[in-house]
């Protein structure tokens, strides 16, 4: 692993703008991007589970028994990519805590 230096006037600056110093900055700005994601993609699934009334599994469950639908298959994988997005970055936000 690579450790950054800082220099100290970059600390300052970082303790001046109340993030209490580089380590906090660089905690927040990650949180905050991932905290961002996460929102997106909660936004994409809640949109789908909402249209069709039910979560992934079940709409998936029903796919599988009918004749194909292109629409709802078009969906059903927008749908996975949203959710395993939405699980990857919780993951990786329950990583950042655990190292930081």
């Amino acid at each position: 692993m690579t450790t950054l230096a800082f220099s100290e006037h970059i600390e300052k600056i970082a303790i001046e703008l109340d993030f209490g110093g580089i380590k906090s900055l660089i905690k927040d700005t990650l949180i905050s991007k991932i905290l961002a994601r996460i929102s997106d993609f909660s936004e994409e699934v809640e949109g789908f589970e909402s249209r069709y009334g039910k979560d992934y599994q079940s709409v998936n469950h029903e796919f599988q028994k009918t004749d194909e639908n292109f629409k709802i298959f078009d969906d059903l994988m927008a749908w996975r990519f949203a959710q395993e997005g939405k699980e990857y970055w919780q993951s990786r936000l329950k990583e950042l805590n655990d190292v930081l």
